[in-house]
């Protein structure tokens, strides 16, 4: 590795720090921000939903852009707007600032997370990206760990405006660094940018996860079904724009590359089963045992420890050997786990026994990152980096939106969505009567969660074997 490519390692790592770190930071602080803030529940929620959602609807078409006008100029002003966005954050005086800056922060961290790939894709070779997303997945795992540890310090003792200003001086670093580092190495393309279909794509993505958030709330209804029938209709025609303009959001042609459809969809249904366990497990340590937000994270803490580490060395044995089978024994892990908490929780499963699953499915998701990471943009031709890289973080994010609403959806088919949101966030508990019900109800997310796991190993396995110590040139045709 030369120096360049270590400096952008760095960056991409802090970048990926600096994500996961706001991400865990704000769900702690969501009991203190309410009395501060003056609001409810209902609203506040958005600031975690906000994001979610923002970087969902956002990424494909920044992604785009980073192919259209540079990437490593797209990946800097979204170092700086994450940056301005989160000193801002600090600076609301009501609910609804905190919300509209946490979309400034979130159109940041879209123009991050969807040049992020590309970039590493410019600067490695194929060989060599196991070992890149690994340590890019270890950043994430280390800031939320911080996120963690921090948020409890910071909120307790400084102040919860602390939990965004904390981003400005990484932000800070990282923007210096950009510029005086890194460099466009992608293929440029000259072509115009797709109005219509980044508009309606974003439409019909914004309708169809506000229609999902909003059935998880509070129920169906007449605007649930209006919201879906009109996101669906806004995506067929998408689709059809897509078909017809000469420099489409979307190239089709992405599909027709069997290696990154099945990556992007290991990743979708990954982050669905996942994310939606990690959501009811905090309900469970704080509704059911009583603890706080800070100490529930902690029992997960060495998972994300173990799953640091993992990643490295799972991104190591994925540039050796081939990444398919990293990859999928990386899912099959998260399988066992599953399996190990529908058997093992109850309403007084010691607390140690979370620590040691949650360090399971920890370690086979690092594994999974980071051979899957590489596998994403392994066919994909240079000129397509900015958008491949972009789909496929739209495609995990839908995938974290629909935990979500999974994790809210099973929780509420036990106690009353009001409660389930007030759990989550640790400014309630349950009652006796309502903890076995919730156990119950517990027990089906793992089921579902097992089920989608296995679709998700089923995509792993179907691609096609790579062996990643044989070095391969990338297909430059457009």
């Amino acid at each position: 590795m030369d120096r360049a490519q270590f400096i952008v390692l760095t960056l991409l790592t802090l970048a990926s720090f600096m994500t996961a770190l706001d991400s865990t930071i704000v769900v702690l602080a969501i009991p203190v921000m309410l009395t501060a803030l003056h609001t409810d529940l209902s609203i506040l929620v958005w600031v975690i939903l906000i994001y979610i959602l923002a970087v969902t609807i956002f990424s494909t078409q920044l992604g785009k852009l980073g192919d259209l006008r540079g990437r490593a100029k797209m990946f800097n002003i979204g170092v700086i707007l994450f940056g301005v966005g989160s000193a801002l954050c600090g600076l609301s005086t009501n609910a609804i600032e905190l919300i509209g800056f946490r979309t400034v922060q979130a159109f940041g961290g879209s123009l991050m997370s969807s040049n992020t790939m590309a970039i590493a894709s410019d600067y490695f070779k194929p060989e060599e990206r196991g070992f890149v997303f690994g340590t890019t997945s270890m950043g994430w795992n280390l800031g939320a760990v911080a996120g963690i540890l921090a948020g409890g310090i910071i909120t307790t003792f400084i102040g919860w405006r602390w939990i965004f200003y904390i981003n400005v001086p990484i932000a800070i670093i990282s923007f210096i660094m950009g510029l005086a580092y890194l460099r466009d190495r992608g293929i440029r393309v000259r072509q115009e940018f797709d109005i219509y279909g980044a508009i309606t794509l974003g439409l019909s993505l914004g309708l169809l996860s506000m229609a999902g958030i909003t059935y998880a709330g509070v129920g169906y209804n007449t605007t649930v079904g209006v919201m879906t029938l009109v996101g669906v209709v806004l995506f067929l025609l998408f689709i059809y724009i897509e078909t017809k303009t000469k420099s489409p959001l979307i190239s089709l042609r992405l599909f027709r590359i069997r290696m990154f459809t099945l990556s992007s969809f290991s990743y979708f249904f990954q982050y669905m089963a996942n994310n939606a366990i990690l959501f009811l497990l905090i309900m469970y340590l704080q509704g059911v045992r009583g603890l706080n937000p800070f100490y529930a994270s902690i029992w997960l803490v060495p998972g994300y420890l173990l799953g640091s580490i993992a990643a490295t060395f799972g991104g190591k044995l994925a540039d050796r050997s081939d990444a398919r089978v990293i990859a999928s024994i990386g899912l099959t892990l998260q399988a066992v786990a599953y399996v190990l908490y529908d058997i093992l929780l109850t309403l007084t499963t010691p607390f140690y026994y979370i620590t040691v699953i949650a360090s399971i499915s920890g370690i086979g998701a690092g594994m999974f990152f980071a051979a899957n990471g590489k596998m994403v943009m392994f066919d994909v031709p240079r000129d397509m980096y900015g958008i491949a890289s972009g789909t496929n973080r739209t495609i995990g994010n839908i995938g974290i939106l629909l935990s979500f609403i999974i994790a809210i959806v099973v929780s509420s088919m036990a106690i009353p969505r009001s409660i389930a949101f007030q759990i989550f966030v640790g400014s309630s508990t349950l009652t006796p009567s309502l903890m076995a019900p919730f156990i119950n109800s517990l027990h089906m997310a793992f089921r579902a969660s097992l089920a989608l796991i296995v679709i998700a190993i089923t995509t792993s396995w179907s691609r096609t074997r790579v062996p990643m110590t044989q070095q391969r040139k990338i297909v430059n045709k457009p």
